[in-house]
């Protein structure tokens, strides 16, 4: 604790460095912003007609799925990991050096990184939140209580997506191409977090598949305690299979960080 307090004025610098270069780029943002409202508005639009004008399928009404959806593809471009670009990027020009030279341990370093980028993207996805309501649809959460419980599962899916991003960025210490892992990883991601196809409608194999993935943390279980589809002790439950994903993904970032400083590759540093 006494050197997490001692290095606190740097990782806010870090912070505010890092929003600061996300602000640099605002027209990319917002190419990046209208990119996701196409994507929600066409995944209302092909949810709509898997409906085929009826209310309810399987139990779930399309205004759920709708609003899973919207909000699924809102998270993701919040809790984007920007530390697999940038483990990526200082790797590769030989700048990892400079960070392992700083007193301030690198893993906090780039926990600041993300923390930074999240701040920068935040006003961004506030300003997007009426136009995805409009071209998707989003309603309230089913109680209160299932609001607040929802921001504390979405915390917990924000480390796990962090996690998750920097292991991807260390593997830049053995392929120095990461790009191919990066899409592989982000389409998998999405596709069993439920941002695509909600879990419910999944196959009981697929399901099970799903269950044993850390990547349901990331949208599923926050976005369905929001709808009330968890409720009671089920939430609690939750909650504890995120906080063992971070617990895990954190050993191994940790354990993968140790190897990779036994071979610190660069190329033209």
């Amino acid at each position: 604790m006494r050197r997490l307090a001692a290095n606190w004025p740097a990782y806010l610098q870090i912070v505010s460095l890092n929003a600061q270069v996300v602000f640099a780029y605002r027209t990319g943002v917002a190419i990046e912003l209208t990119a996701m409202l196409l994507k929600i508005f066409l995944l209302k639009v092909v949810w709509t007609a898997v409906y085929a004008g009826r209310g309810v399928v399987d139990d779930v009404a399309l205004r759920e799925v709708i609003t899973f959806t919207t909000l699924a593809n809102l998270q993701f471009y919040l809790l984007f990991s920007n530390a697999t670009s940038y483990l990526y990027s200082r790797i590769r020009e030989g700048l990892i050096a400079l960070d392992l030279a700083r007193p301030v341990p690198f893993l906090g370093q780039l926990m600041a990184h993300q923390v930074g980028g999240t701040a920068a993207f935040g006003p961004y996805v506030l300003l997007a939140a009426p136009f995805a309501f409009l071209v998707g649809g989003i309603q309230p959460p089913a109680s209160l209580a299932a609001g607040g419980l929802y921001l504390v599962s979405l915390l917990l899916a924000y480390l796990v997506t962090t996690m998750i991003g920097i292991l991807v960025g260390l593997l830049a210490f053995w392929t120095l191409e990461i790009w191919g892992i990066h899409s592989i990883v982000n389409f998998v991601s999405q596709f069993f977090s439920g941002a695509l196809v909600p879990l419910w409608f999944f196959p009981p194999v697929m399901r099970d598949i799903a269950n044993w993935l850390p990547f349901q943390a990331q949208a599923f279980l926050p976005l369905s305690i929001f709808l009330g589809r968890i409720e009671g002790w089920a939430v609690a439950e939750a909650l504890a299979v995120q906080l063992l994903w971070v617990a895990v993904l954190g050993a191994f970032v940790v354990l993968v960080w140790r190897r990779a400083m036994r071979r610190v590759v660069v190329q033209g540093g």
